[in-house]
């Protein structure tokens, strides 16, 4: 029977730490990424039994929840397991354990399967997923909350759901570097463009201690989308929400800091 546990052990180089000397945000995202991806290899459904279909692995939503995160030069482990599984989505869920097998964080993400040439979603009625590997094993960060509806910050007049940015509206070309094998912004991009919203003293003070993604339209290659964000309180220690907007919005974010002991 096959294992309903996947597990990856990395080094946090120097290159791959922030300023402050601990797991860079964006590489913690691409490795849950990665070893997502490596899991479902493992079980055969990974991204090259579904090549002749023009189908593949994209991610919808990400949750990470971290108390600490793992210092540079030190290793850390990415444990991964599928919490749920329907013909239309995945969810898999994450423990991330530092050198000491300490638990730091947990992430919870759902997948879905893009037709590469449409970019509409193929559904998972032709996968098969191996008996026995959903575990009874809980994620016990919360799920993510409801989308805001961000809108400018000099809008008149606002529907009773939305929110007026109250910072200035910046905006951002996707370019070469921002886009994958799908030909769309790839995630980890996001991450960075949202991480470089903070000033170096932020995270000096602070630490992100959840990032919640929500991916609604792709983005693409010299798109311009215009950034809005919503600070909940001034010190940033409750959240902030993020609207990034085209003609239409591609991705909601909403970033919670904690201030370093």
């Amino acid at each position: 029977m096959m294992k309903a546990e996947f597990s990856q052990e990395f080094l946090v180089s120097a290159n791959e730490a922030n300023p402050e000397g601990e797991l860079g945000v964006q590489i913690l995202v691409s490795n849950l990424i990665e070893v997502a991806t490596r899991a479902a290899l493992d079980l055969g459904i990974g991204n090259p039994v579904m090549a002749h279909l023009n189908a593949g692995w994209v991610l919808s939503r990400l949750t990470v929840e971290m108390s600490r995160y793992p210092k540079v030069n030190t290793y850390y482990k990415i444990v991964t397991w599928v919490e749920s599984w329907n013909r239309h989505f995945s969810i898999r869920d994450f423990e991330i354990l530092d050198g000491e097998g300490k638990t730091v964080g947990y992430a919870r993400s759902i997948w879905m399967v893009l037709n590469t040439i449409t970019h509409e979603n193929f559904g998972l009625s032709h996968l098969s997923l191996p008996e026995g590997v959903i575990p009874k094993k809980e994620c016990p960060i919360p799920r993510q909350d409801k989308h805001v509806d961000i809108h400018p910050h000099d809008s008149d007049h606002l529907p009773a759901t939305a929110l007026k940015a109250n910072t200035e509206e910046r905006k951002y070309t996707f370019k070469y570097n921002d886009i994958d094998f799908y030909r769309h912004v790839n995630t980890v991009r996001y991450v960075s463009l949202l991480l470089n919203s903070y000033s170096l003293e932020e995270f000096d003070k602070n630490f992100l201690t959840r990032l919640e993604l929500s991916f609604l339209h792709e983005g693409n290659f010299g798109e311009t989308v215009e950034i809005r964000r919503f600070n909940h309180d001034a010190d940033l220690s409750s959240f902030s929400l993020f609207s990034l907007k085209k003609e239409m919005p591609i991705l909601f974010a909403r970033i919670k800091l904690k201030k370093r002991d």
